[in-house]
This record gives C-alpha cells, sequence and structure tokens, in this order.
C-alpha cells in the first residue's frame, strides 16, 4: 500500500515535468503578443543589375511570427513583384529577388518603392531601391518568336476583317516598347483577326526540345475585359494554334500532319502573361487532321493567333507582346 500511495506521488510530477519539456500548440506570443519591429526593412544588394544575373533580399526582424509581404513597384513601368511569407524575420532565403515581375509589364532600368505590410497589423515600412538593369528573360532556355522590338517582321502574314485593327504600337508595351495592337468589331463572323508567326522567321532559330512535357508557349497579352451584349461573358476570345510539319517539306497538311488548339477568355484588363505545356491534355486539343497524335515541339512549323468575337457581341480587344517558349517551366516561374 505504502508503494501504491508513492506511485500516485510521482505521477503528477512526472507528466508535469514532461509537459514543461515539451510545449504542445501555437505560441501564445505569436497568437497574442504585440507586434514589435527588432530589425527594420533593409534592401541588400541595392542597384542590383539583374541583366547579367545579380539578385537581391531584404532583411528585417519581429517578435513574433506574422505574414508578411513586401511589394516592390516599378515608378516608371508599373511593374510589381510580391513577396510573403510567415515568419519572425526576413533573410536571403525567404526573400531573394531576380528580377522578375509578379504583375505585368515588366521591369526595367528604374526607381521602385517598396512596401512592407504586415496581416492584420496597421504596420508599414517604406523603402526604396534601384534597378541598374532588367532582366534578361531571353536565354539558353528560352526560344524567342517576337518581341515586336524590331518591328513587325512582314513574313508574319494573317488577316483582319474590315473595320478591325492590327498595329504596331510604341509605348505602353508589356515587354520593352513595342507591342502589337489587336482590336475591332464584326457584325458578320466570329474573326476579328490572326497572324502566323512562322517558325522560319522566329527571332531565335534554336530547336525546341522535343520533349512536350518540358516546352512552355508564353505570350503577353493586354484585355479590357469587355463585356458580350449577346451572352454576358467575356466578348474577347484567344485561339491559338500549332501546326506540326511532321514530314519537313516545309508545308502543314491537315490530312496527314498534327494541329494542336487552345482558346481561353480574355476576360481581364491591361497585360497578363499567358503559359502553358505543349503537354497539357486538358488544354491543348488534337485538331480533327490525319496526323500521328503525337505530340512533336522540335517539328512546330506555324504558331497561329486568332482573336475571336461573337459578331453579335461588339467591340473586342486582345494586344500580343513577347511571343516566346520556354524550357522546364513558365517564363515567370
Amino acid at each position: 500500500m505504502k508503494n501504491l500511495k508513492f506511485l500516485l506521488l510521482t505521477l503528477p510530477f512526472f507528466f508535469t515535468s514532461c509537459e514543461k519539456d515539451k510545449i504542445e500548440g501555437p505560441n501564445l506570443n505569436d497568437m497574442y503578443g504585440e507586434l514589435t519591429i527588432i530589425e527594420s526593412l533593409n534592401v541588400i544588394g541595392d542597384s542590383a543589375d539583374f541583366s547579367v544575373g545579380d539578385n537581391m533580399y531584404f532583411t528585417a526582424s519581429f517578435s513574433k511570427q506574422v505574414d508578411w509581404k513586401i511589394k516592390i513597384e516599378g515608378l516608371n513601368s508599373g511593374s510589381v513583384k510580391i513577396i510573403s511569407g510567415k515568419s519572425n524575420d526576413i533573410n536571403q532565403l525567404n526573400s531573394t529577388w531576380d528580377g522578375g515581375s509578379t504583375h505585368l509589364p515588366f521591369f526595367i532600368s528604374e526607381d521602385c518603392d517598396i512596401q512592407l505590410t504586415f496581416e492584420m497589423y496597421d504596420d508599414t515600412i517604406y523603402r526604396q531601391l534601384n534597378i541598374q538593369g532588367e532582366k534578361e528573360y531571353n536565354n539558353e532556355n528560352t526560344v524567342l518568336i517576337t518581341d515586336f522590338e524590331n518591328g513587325f517582321n512582314p513574313n508574319f502574314t494573317g488577316f483582319f476583317n474590315a473595320g478591325c485593327t492590327k498595329a504596331l504600337t510604341n509605348g505602353g508595351a508589356g515587354q520593352g516598347v513595342k507591342f502589337l495592337q489587336q482590336f475591332g468589331t464584326c457584325d458578320w463572323d466570329w474573326l476579328i483577326g490572326y497572324v502566323d508567326y512562322y517558325s522560319t522567321y522566329w527571332y531565335d532559330q534554336n530547336e525546341l526540345v522535343n520533349n512536350p512535357s518540358q516546352v512552355y508557349f508564353n505570350i503577353m497579352i493586354n484585355g479590357d475585359s469587355t463585356i458580350s451584349q449577346a451572352s454576358n461573358v467575356p466578348n474577347s476570345l484567344f485561339k491559338i494554334e500549332f501546326y506540326e510539319d511532321e514530314n519537313g517539306d516545309g508545308y502543314y497538311d491537315a490530312n496527314t500532319e498534327d494541329r494542336y488548339d487552345y482558346e481561353f477568355d480574355v476576360d481581364w484588363n491591361g497585360w497578363r502573361m499567358v503559359s502553358f505545356c505543349y503537354n497539357d491534355v486538358d488544354k491543348l486539343v488534337l485538331a480533327t487532321s490525319g496526323g500521328n497524335a503525337v505530340r512533336n515541339p522540335s517539328k512546330i512549323s506555324n504558331v497561329r493567333t486568332l482573336l475571336l468575337a461573337n459578331p453579335a457581341s461588339g467591340f473586342a480587344k486582345a494586344d500580343v507582346d513577347f511571343l516566346i517558349w520556354s524550357f522546364g517551366s513558365s517564363i515567370l516561374n
């Protein structure tokens, strides 16, 4: 009996010791403590030249774990980069920036405003940084079709219906200075217009890798989210057609060769990068042709972009810029 009493007396002490050594559940300070800025926001690597591969990162520390967000905005381009996390400090591991954009257009060589904000707290820290050279997206892992900076290649043919516009424009581009405006109203046909970007005249003549799961198509599109008066849905429909020259004779034959299509509504305002994998079966649809139904990126001879709209709906718009293939991931990944 004495032994039993001793055991009962020691058990509470044992469990109390275990509870002190191992605290489970959320930290009470993180839940209810006040937020104190221990180290304010610092920019490490300001005046980076992203064109030569420079990076920059940020540092700060806080009294508790907190959801934080750094917003970088170009004062001339209007480009925005968002870096966010949940921690009690910001460091090189969770805030390194290589000059890329979250929201288009791309950054240029410019000054930028920085805001560090916190979820559920009103504190905001402001800083500035300078970009000496903008990030170069066209590299050994890409094949650039066109960015229009050298003008519109006349070998890229196409057709636009009467009253509809295709025009090379300076200023307000998604990348660089120039872009291709495409807009109009056509009350007798779904087609506003199309452009054929033949591979023979792509800016880069590097061959696409022949692994469709590693090949991504990227295009900047500037929309205005016009709503159809007939169907109450976005009026601008964009379609991309990929033509494969299976036998290499320089001619696409719909009876013997593949064509893959991808289409989507342009239901946004401003510039957006649309990117997808060539092997994405949910979005790429085999056309009703007599090809071999095998995706061969290296055999693509033409990329056709089409702007479409319900003829009963009125105005449609989808400007384009920076058509580029990337390997391994989308261009903004």
